[in-house]
């Protein structure tokens, strides 16, 4: 696939989800087997008063999104995986006037499993707000939507999707 065949699976992906779009998430890169994804400053999720920036919640779902969306840069076909496991090791507590970024990996994909790792991070790498592993099941027999596949595709009724 092309850098713009990744990045539209997965900005396809990302905006057929209402929670993605309620937050913001933004698609920063796409490449073989790996992605960035922003979460832009939002006033709606600073937790005033509690010295915490943002929910877990959220940083959970920002997690797990970016590694979900990096499968779909390691699979030829797009699959529906469900997540089976996700562990977050929480670092530091992120700051409220900075965006918060989240680069992801699918490092191994076998048979039944697909295994990713990601890292959620501010302005610099090295200083990680967390770091998260996460495995996604490749359902038997292959699970797939017709109509959700043609729209991640990009097929011609995508549009109608």
């Amino acid at each position: 696939m092309t850098p713009d065949e990744y990045a539209g699976r997965c900005t396809r992906f990302l905006q057929a989800q209402p929670h993605m779009r309620k937050l913001g998430v933004e698609l920063v890169d796409a490449e073989a087997s790996r992605v960035t994804l922003r979460l832009p400053v939002n006033p709606e999720l600073v937790s005033g008063g509690l010295e915490t920036y943002l929910h877990g919640g959220v940083l959970t779902t920002l997690v797990d999104a970016a590694s979900s969306v990096s499968t779909l840069c390691a699979l030829e076909a797009f699959e529906l995986c469900p997540t089976l496991d996700l562990r977050i090791d929480h670092m530091r507590i992120p700051s409220e006037t900075r965006p918060v970024y989240v680069d992801a990996e699918c490092y191994r994909i076998t048979r039944s499993v697909l295994f990713t790792r990601a890292s959620v991070y501010q302005d610099d790498k090295s200083r990680p707000v967390a770091n998260a592993v996460a495995t996604f099941m490749r359902p038997e027999g292959g699970a797939v939507v017709s109509d959700f596949q043609q729209l991640i595709e990009g097929g011609d009724d995508a549009a109608t999707a």
